[in-house]
């Protein structure tokens, strides 16, 4: 009887640790898809989306290169700054394509901290203006509620052309 009290208890422990690398994994993809959707939805322009995957409060900060033509620091609070922002900042482009790679993802309780590779290129409507490209890095804090939201968004920028 003892023997089979340790092995249902065994398999209850191995059951549950399986459930929960199940729940880690479902969150890594989640999370690596909500990036995945942040890059489409700058290319596409779509601004539902974009407001679809960030907290109503989000705080972002973009930190460009001494290099870049956009220079300096950009602050914004609020859901509504930040695609104002994002739609001033693509409303003279023909096209834009955001490529991300190499996310990692750190769990700290209920929140998620990625760290994604980015290369951007934009091309202009106005053909005298050269196409730009940004090499940078995001920090993106993400929580989870129902369905994880960006609460922090950070662009680095390496290098710019």
């Amino acid at each position: 009887m003892k023997k089979i009290y340790l092995i249902m208890l065994l398999m209850v422990a191995v059951n549950f640790g399986a459930q929960a690398q199940d729940a880690e994994l479902r969150d890594r993809y989640e999370i690596a898809d909500i990036m995945n959707r942040y890059a489409t939805a700058l290319d596409t322009q779509d601004y539902a989306l974009l407001r679809s995957i960030f907290s109503v409060d989000v705080e972002v900060m973009i930190i460009f290169d001494a290099d870049s033509p956009d220079g300096g620091e950009v602050k914004l609070v609020g859901i509504d700054d930040w695609v104002k922002y994002v739609q001033e900042a693509l409303a003279g482009t023909k096209a834009s394509q955001h490529l991300l790679g190499n996310p990692m993802i750190k769990f700290l309780g209920d929140t998620a901290i990625v760290r994604t590779d980015l290369q951007a290129t934009e091309y202009y409507k106005d053909l005298n203006k050269p196409k730009t490209t940004v090499w940078g890095v995001y920090e993106t804090h993400m929580v989870k509620d129902k369905n994880w939201k960006i609460t922090k968004h950070t662009l680095t920028s390496i290098g710019s052309e």
